[in-house]
């Protein structure tokens, strides 16, 4: 009782001598090593000081900024997340945040919102959390928090922090609360010395995606030991970001993720898996509620998870709700209008431009859920209307307000970016809609129209492939990528003579310091072979071999090369053929020692 009583009376003398509480909610799993931070001060021609998004981070967030000092009767409101949040493929402009940004002026006439879009690209909640920290400094209001879909992105490991008892995890979360807790770590922060014991997991100051150092998604192999962890990680950020919008006096309103099930196979599924084929059959059949369970299992066992699990989605739906914190259930309500519009409750294409991203109209639904949200928590001015109340002049207007500040030619190129994405990934049938709208958007488009008859191609529309990549040659006869995955098609198609042609242009137009110049030599070798042209196939491969002798394609193709020209060339003259294939042989015996 003295002790508790002590700390009470300290509690007490720091409160009155101006002590803050502790709004140092630092992840105890993670070192932010070398922490940038999102904001840099700004001073206008007028003189007016404003925070706005650093240079350094424009890469993954957008150009935003509000007052550092907040005006009078004016709500800040800061939304928070990935890159749904951030209004991929496109920008702010079309997300939420900024569809909300003209709802709320006219729901809330006589109140100042300042919307502030904080979604970082690629954005998992560890570093949300760590932006929501750095924001909290700058008096919000509201927090409006998307996030779950990034977790398993980016490569981490954790220290002993999950075998603490919840016991121990929320007594520290209390402590952590304290102005006594505060001024007590604040003093042993200055005598610590650096981390550098191996249980502290630095974290890179950028998003490092895992991604990025693969050759896809066939990097990802399944490890239940590390995604329980990261789904323990997801829930303890949940709760840290709770703490730190108390700890800062604002409200939080956290948003149920969604995603794309019926339109989007598993990024890396078990070859054993045939979950996402079975809610295919299903739903062709009409069986909606087996097509929904086994597209959900898919999510939920991909071994790649660029989605989130049904677990993350529980969880946030679950989260305890007060008078300053609530939930928005968007995949809920987004079934619910899934239903209406067309009769089944999966979500798709209809709603996402690829497997999570929503569509400018979905965006739009969810801003307008979360202003219904808001006006239901009394967290507008009590003088604010329903959305239903405006009139549709207002509706319009705010609609053309949005629409009319797309442009044609970024938002095409944002297709372009979203469709190559895909293609990299494997995932056609998303990228073939995507490339057709930044042809659409660009007036034409080279990249994007050898993506479309790409995509076609990997998913068996042949002859639909044939004509968009006709359609490509013909207007871009210089982009020699596409031109020689036609030739690859046609080599396919048993169309040598044609893959010949298509093979010639990309040789010519790839340099020979490139390797695409030697797989087009390669390639038109081997169109050479198939039409019996053995003297020209002999010519390239020779080159080919030249450059690389230790390739064995080559070293084969050339043999196969020698042996026509002694069979068509030399028939009768068996000492000539005799030659011919002894060559071959020497060049098979010259390598094939190195090799094994």
């Amino acid at each position: 009782m003295t002790t508790v009583l002590g700390l009470v009376a300290i509690e007490l003398a720091l409160t009155l001598i101006g002590v803050a509480q502790s709004t140092d909610q630092a992840d105890p799993m993670m070192g932010f090593s070398k922490q940038v931070p999102l904001l840099e001060r700004h001073v206008d021609e007028d003189g007016k000081v404003w925070m706005r998004t650093a240079e350094n981070k424009l890469v993954w967030f957008n150009d935003q900024r509000f007052p550092l000092n907040k005006p009078a009767n004016t709500q800040r409101i800061f939304c928070l997340g990935g890159s749904t949040t951030f209004g991929r493929p496109y920008d702010d402009n079309t997300s939420f945040a900024g569809w909300l940004r003209e709802w709320l002026p006219r729901v809330d006439a006589d109140t100042n919102h300042e919307v502030f879009n904080a979604g970082g690209v690629s954005y998992a909640s560890y570093r949300v959390a760590a932006v929501m920290e750095e924001l909290a400094e700058y008096e919000p209001d509201l927090f409006i928090v998307y996030t779950g879909q990034n977790e398993f992105l980016e490569r981490r490991t954790y220290a002993d922090f999950f075998d603490q008892s919840q016991a121990q995890l929320w007594l520290t979360g209390w402590l952590n609360k304290t102005r006594t807790y505060r001024v007590i770590d604040s003093l042993v922060r200055k005598k610590r010395p650096p981390k550098s014991d191996s249980n502290s997991i630095g974290l890179a100051a950028e998003v490092d995606e895992r991604l990025n150092h693969t050759v896809g998604p066939s990097d990802y192999v399944r490890d239940e030991e590390w995604s329980n962890n990261v789904r323990k990680h997801f829930r303890f950020n949940v709760r840290r970001m709770i703490s730190i919008a108390q700890s800062a006096n604002a409200k939080i309103l956290f948003v149920v993720p969604a995603s794309n099930e019926k339109d989007c196979s598993p990024f890396k599924a078990d070859p054993a898996d045939d979950s996402f084929e079975t809610g295919q059959r299903a739903f062709n059949t009409g069986d909606f509620e087996t097509a929904r369970k086994a597209f959900r299992l898919a999510i939920d066992q991909d071994i790649c998870p660029l989605r989130a699990p049904s677990d993350f989605a529980q969880y946030i739906r679950e989260v305890p709700e007060s008078d300053d914190v609530r939930v928005l259930d968007f995949e809920s309500d987004l079934r619910n209008l899934c239903r209406d519009e067309h009769g089944h409750e999966i979500l798709g294409e209809e709603y996402f431009l690829d497997h999570v991203h929503p569509t400018i109209d979905a965006h739009r639904q969810l801003s307008r859920w979360l202003i219904s949200e808001m006006h239901n928590a009394g967290w507008l001015a009590a003088e604010s209307i329903a959305l239903k109340e405006l009139s549709r002049e207002t509706v319009e207007d705010v609609n053309r307000a949005i629409l009319g500040r797309i442009d044609r030619t970024t938002q095409g190129i944002a297709m372009r970016n979203l469709a190559k994405v895909m293609h990299w990934a494997g995932k056609f049938q998303v990228a073939a809609p995507r490339a057709r709208d930044a042809i659409e958007l660009l007036g034409g488009d080279a990249e994007s129209q050898f993506i479309l008859a790409d995509c076609l191609r990997w998913t068996g529309r042949i002859d639909e492939a044939v004509v968009e990549f006709e359609k490509g040659v013909n207007a871009y006869p210089t982009y020699f990528r596409g031109v020689q995955r036609y030739g690859l098609l046609l080599l396919e198609l048993g169309e040598d003579d044609s893959a010949r042609e298509m093979f010639s242009i990309a040789t010519l137009g790839w340099p020979e310091t490139d390797p695409r110049h030697w797989s087009a030599r390669f390639q038109l070798a081997i169109a050479h072979l198939g039409v019996s042209d053995f003297e020209s196939a002999y010519g390239e491969l020779q080159k080919c071999h030249e450059h690389n002798p230790s390739d064995m394609d080559v070293v084969f193709a050339l043999a196969e090369a020698s042996v026509g020209i002694g069979k068509t060339r030399w028939r009768s003259n068996c000492t000539s053929e005799f030659w011919l294939n002894f060559q071959t042989m020497l060049i098979l015996i010259s390598i094939l020692p190195t090799r094994c």
